[in-house]
């Protein structure tokens, strides 16, 4: 896909092509209206633009099952990023990420960590504007039983009941992402054993790596950082790995 993508990057601006874009649709898409398209531009040379725009859209179509990464279930995602070299490792939840409309508080992957005693971890974003506040009133260092997640239905899995130990909050949290700074509401950072995990108030996809920082959570020491997200975050350039795992209730 890279090839694909520089080789009509390098097409721009020859041969009376202005321009040429991939609107790559959406893998979660419901509506047929969703799918991909090639736009091609020329100098008004209509007939030149519909043969390259019809030559790179069977290309593209040729690619589809192609490209995908491997996905892991849950516990073999665990085990792959446990048994990874290095660290961070990335564990992307692409089947909880808000930025695709889920409600981006599934329990399961923070659950597994949690039975399997995994040291070193944290996770983020789970939506939980409920246990956020309860957090806020205990204030950071308290200890506290807290419920977290599993609230919005049945693909959300069980909450996690779990006597927890608030590390850091923050009032009007931001992180970075491809588009700039946004912000997303008030945070609470909470940790169960070996996991600490991000709770958010505006439930948002995991983007850059301000929502740990600004909690007091350094992702760089983590040995698995768990991203509710698909593409969109911006831990590449730290990651020793990135696994995708889906994050299905039982």
């Amino acid at each position: 896909m890279r090839g694909f993508v520089d080789r009509i990057k390098r097409m721009e601006g020859t041969a009376g092509v202005l321009s040429i874009s991939i609107c790559h649709g959406s893998s979660a898409a419901d509506v047929p209206e969703m799918g991909s398209r090639i736009l091609v531009i020329t100098d008004n040379d209509r007939p030149r633009g519909d043969a390259i725009a019809t030559k790179l859209g069977e290309e593209f179509v040729s690619m589809r099952g192609k490209t995908a990464p491997q996905y892991y279930s849950v516990d073999d995602g665990i085990d792959a990023a446990i048994n990874s070299d290095g660290a961070p490792i990335i564990m992307a939840d692409p089947a909880d990420n808000a930025g695709g409309g889920a409600p981006s508080d599934n329990t399961t992957i923070a659950r597994r960590l949690i039975e399997r005693r995994v040291e070193n971890v944290a996770i983020r974003p789970i939506w939980d504007p409920i246990a956020v506040r309860l957090c806020f009133d205990a204030g950071e260092g308290a200890e506290l039983p807290l419920r977290i997640g599993g609230k919005i239905g049945p693909a959300s899995g069980a909450p996690i009941d779990a006597r927890v130990t608030v590390v850091g909050l923050k009032r009007d949290n931001w992180q970075s992402g491809p588009w700039g700074r946004s912000g997303v509401g008030d945070c609470a950072a909470v940790r169960v054993g070996g996991v600490e995990i991000v709770l958010l108030a505006k439930r948002t996809q995991a983007l850059g790596p301000e929502l740990f920082i600004n909690v007091g959570i350094n992702p760089l020491t983590k040995k698995i950082v768990v991203l509710k997200s698909t593409n969109h975050f911006t831990f590449g350039p730290i990651a020793k790995k990135v696994i995708y795992s889906t994050a299905m209730a039982p």
